[in-house]
């Protein structure tokens, strides 16, 4: 059951709880009578207009199968196909393929980050990559160099035919290597403060004594 079931069960089951609660105080106190309310409601003599009665019955009829649809509804599973497999139908998830793209480009010297997207199509896939690159590479090169490895991993490792590849750069960012030289200048640098520290305190202590 996914969650705008559960939510509508909820209060459906609320709704319930509460009519309860009043009929049993309704019981002992008698504050009203059911069968009143049912007239006073489905009474055709009363003013509600029949087409507005029509529509909102209409409307929690609509709703109600909505609900159930949804409930019995499950999505399937998304593959594609190998197309290099001749003697049956051979399939592979796309969660499984964008995951193999991402191992594979996640190595290329350069590439911070990659979110990979797969489009499945008639003929074959669709690669959408979006990457967050070093700032230092030759932008063009690097974009070249991972949409080769990208669909090569999928055509060659996989055997899926890949329609097109289409990488977009979200971010320049500063490589690893860079921030590792940073990372370690910062933590030369908090060594050095405590010793300076550590040092300033033994010269405090001897010039006590």
């Amino acid at each position: 059951m996914n969650i705008f079931n559960k939510v509508i069960v909820l209060l459906i089951l609320i709704c319930i709880i509460c009519v309860s609660l009043i009929s049993i105080v309704n019981v002992f106190m008698e504050y009203f009578k059911w069968s009143d309310l049912a007239l006073k409601v489905f009474n055709p003599e009363n003013e509600v207009n029949a087409f507005i009665a029509a529509l909102a019955l209409l409307a929690v009829f609509s709703i109600s199968i909505f609900i159930m649809l949804l409930e019995f509804y499950r999505r399937g599973t998304r593959v594609a196909n190998i197309s290099s497999s001749k003697t049956g139908n051979a399939m592979v998830t796309l969660e499984t393929v964008a995951m193999q793209i991402k191992n594979a480009v996640i190595k290329i010297d350069g590439l911070e980050e990659i979110k990979v997207k797969i489009v499945p199509k008639a003929t074959g896939i669709i690669i959408n990559m979006n990457a967050k690159l070093n700032e230092d590479l030759e932008i063009p090169e690097k974009m070249q160099e991972i949409i080769n490895e990208a669909a090569g991993i999928v055509s060659d490792k996989l055997g899926i035919k890949v329609i097109k590849t289409n990488l977009t750069v979200i971010g320049l960012v500063a490589g690893r290597k860079e921030k590792e030289v940073r990372k370690k200048g910062e933590e030369e640098e908090a060594v050095e403060a405590v010793r300076e520290e550590a040092e300033d305190v033994s010269e405090i202590e001897d010039d006590d004594r």
